[in-house]
């Protein structure tokens, strides 16, 4: 019986521990799904551009206008090289305005206009007789303006040069047109003698040089005095006075701020006409050199708006004049809180006319001085005093016999007095920093420092911790 009993059991367990095998091992198959379609990928939203901060100088939209002002120098295609460059007779004046805008970092645009005045003072040798009085030997000056559109490269653009600096060099060049070119001559002197070249000695004289009559010609000053236009150029050929130039150079600017600045430049003009010395010499064209000084105004530009800072909500004015108490005395010549108006000093502290050590606004009755009263002021019968009961006795006498009761009176919300020793702080904490002379106690000279050294940016405390402190200060 016991051994079918066994073999029963072994069966049972035998067939539970396949069962168990089989249905772990369906469990460890991976079950077939339906393959599921991807979902579509949502695109992400662009990212907003940030507009970058302009950098100094350069938060105006608009253009700025200038003015300026120089000399103009012909050089010629006839005269030798550097001639008219140093001639100090062939300098003439110019006038040049415009607009410019500065439409990126390092590139801007600007149109010109220029006014003036080229010269040229030629006296050659000339080695034979001469009917023509003028060959060789001209004095012209020609009228123009000219109008140009530049294309600017500024350096200050934070690879060369830091772009808040206020020295800005900039290079340029473009295209523009001159028009409206008037030559004239200059052939006769103030009272309208014609000058005649003579080879001689280079003299200019009133008459064409003959032999044996050199005595009688007078000798002439030029006197730079163009009275004759020219319709013919001293080549026969007839005068334009229109042509295509371009305009090269170098400036250098300051900025004296946001609204103006000044600039120097020279301006080398490369023309294609070859009337402007009113002479034509072979395929060469004239070109002329502008040096100038000049002065800009920016167009609504904005003033820089300071930094924000930590004190900006700060109201100084009502620090100064806070009053706590409400007694009419404010905080910082107050000696004495929490006294109510009308019934204090100068200092802040209540008056006790009687000296009774009650002040008036609390005093019933006028008592003697040094007499013994009550909370109220009234004089109490020495008889009815009872010592341990010391709320009716006279302060002075309560000192006299406790001592150490008595504590040194104190200054106002700003200017403590040095307590006793007994009465020292014992936790400073973040504080200790202020007690500059180490006795324990946080002074008025202290607070004092500590407020100058805040705003110096010398005391590494935050205004919430400049308030604790003074809160300290009075809780001393």
């Amino acid at each position: 019986m016991k051994l079918r009993l066994i073999l029963s059991l072994l069966i049972l367990s035998i067939s539970f521990g396949s069962f168990a095998q089989d249905g772990s091992a369906e469990e460890g198959k991976p079950k077939k799904e339906k393959a599921e379609k991807p979902a579509k990928e949502e695109k992400e939203p662009k990212e907003e551009k940030v507009k970058k901060p302009r950098p100094p100088f350069y938060d105006n939209k608009l253009p700025y206008i200038y003015v300026g002002g120089g000399n103009l120098s012909l050089l010629g295609d006839d005269i030798s090289s550097g001639t008219n460059l140093y001639n100090t007779t062939n300098w003439k004046w110019g006038i040049n305005g415009g607009i410019e805008h500065r439409t990126f970092s390092a590139v801007g645009f600007s149109l010109n206009f220029l006014y003036g005045w080229l010269g040229e003072t030629e006296r050659s040798p000339v080695t034979s007789t001469v009917e023509n009085k003028n060959l060789g030997n001209r004095n012209v000056q020609t009228e123009f303006m000219n109008i140009d559109f530049k294309v600017n490269v500024y350096l200050d653009n934070n690879l060369f040069i830091n772009r808040a600096s206020n020295w800005s060099p900039y290079l340029f060049g473009g295209v523009g047109y001159i028009f409206k070119a008037t030559s004239k001559a200059d052939l006769q002197d103030s009272e309208g003698r014609d000058y005649y070249y003579w080879a001689e000695g280079g003299r200019v004289m009133d008459r064409a040089f003959v032999q044996g009559e050199q005595g009688n010609a007078v000798a002439l000053d030029i006197d730079n005095k163009y009275e004759t236009e020219l319709k013919e150029s001293y080549d026969g050929s007839k005068l334009t006075n229109t042509g295509l130039a371009f305009p090269m150079g170098i400036g250098l600017r300051y900025k004296f701020g946001r609204k103006f600045h000044a600039d120097i430049s020279a301006t080398y003009y490369w023309s294609l006409t070859d009337h402007l010395d009113a002479y034509k010499n072979g395929k060469q064209t004239d070109h002329f050199l502008y040096t100038s000084v000049g002065f800009a105004y920016h167009i609504a530009a904005k003033k820089q708006k300071p930094d924000s800072s930590q004190f900006d909500t700060f109201d100084f004015l009502a620090l100064d004049e806070a009053d706590d108490d409400g007694d009419g005395v404010k905080n910082i010549e107050d000696l004495c809180a929490n006294t109510p108006s009308g019934a204090v000093d100068a200092s802040g502290c209540p008056v006790d006319s009687d000296n009774d050590g009650i002040p008036d606004y609390r005093d019933e009755e006028t008592s003697a001085d040094s007499a013994m009263v009550d909370a109220n002021g009234i004089t109490i019968d020495p008889d009815f005093i009872v010592l341990p009961d010391t709320n009716a006795v006279a302060h002075a006498i309560i000192y006299e016999a406790y001592p150490t009761m008595e504590l040194a009176r104190v200054g106002n919300y700003y200017s403590f007095d040095k307590p006793k020793v007994e009465e020292k702080s014992k936790d400073m904490g973040d504080f200790t920093v202020v007690d500059q002379n180490g006795d324990g106690f946080i002074s008025a000279d202290e607070i004092t420092w500590a407020i100058d050294a805040f705003f110096e940016g010398e005391l590494d405390f935050s205004a919430a911790k400049l308030h604790d402190l003074i809160d300290f200060f009075f809780d001393q």
